[in-house]
């Protein structure tokens, strides 16, 4: 999927547009293991991945916690710090070697503020972001861990292949020997 099918269900861009849009972001590469951010730097981008994954997490007593994970076509960013323009709690790391779309806070600011299209566009991703935390919050007050293995398999069928059990565990809330019971427990049904 490119820029343009992300964007289009979000607001019509005639090329003019496109030309603008194109020239607010800049295409970043990560390898494995690099970080987008770290806690304590001021995230200035939002980034829309588009080759890869990464995974968003605090450290807390030694033990990481991934509460936040990235693929192919979705946004992400380190969001409080982004929009407060302050030191990030939280870490975005690559998981595998990736590239991703980064529009500064500066470019999205100013652009937002002349042209009314890229002002939607500008709720539209804010909008996403917000969307997946609030997604993610619900999913850990309604949802078994099983339940949360199974819908993070069924949007992300390759997630096993790009993450490893450790992250997945963290993410669904639960230790790597509980996802290896509930991995089990799902295989008999």
């Amino acid at each position: 999927m490119n820029l343009k099918d992300i964007v289009n269900p979000a607001i019509e861009l005639n090329e003019k547009d496109w030309k603008i849009l194109q020239s607010l972001y800049i295409e970043r590469s990560f390898k494995k293991g690099e970080y987008l951010v770290s806690r304590g730097n001021v995230e200035n981008y939002i980034n829309l991945v588009i080759e890869g994954s990464c995974r968003v997490f605090i450290i807390k007593n030694g033990i990481e916690y991934n509460w936040a994970l990235a693929f192919e076509n979705d946004w992400i960013s380190s969001f409080e710090s982004f929009s407060n323009n302050m030191p990030s709690d939280e870490y975005i790391k690559a998981m595998t070697d990736m590239k991703v779309y980064s529009f500064h806070r500066d470019s999205i600011i100013n652009i937002a503020s002349v042209n009314s299209k890229f002002a939607k566009l500008e709720r539209y991703i804010i909008n996403q972001i917000i969307h997946d935390k609030t997604e993610r919050l619900i999913s850990f007050v309604s949802n078994t861990p099983d339940e949360r293995y199974l819908k993070l398999i069924k949007n992300n069928p390759d997630v096993i292949q790009k993450t490893s059990l450790k992250v997945i565990a963290s993410f669904i809330g639960v230790t790597a020997e509980s996802l290896s019971r509930i991995r089990k427990r799902l295989l008999t049904k």
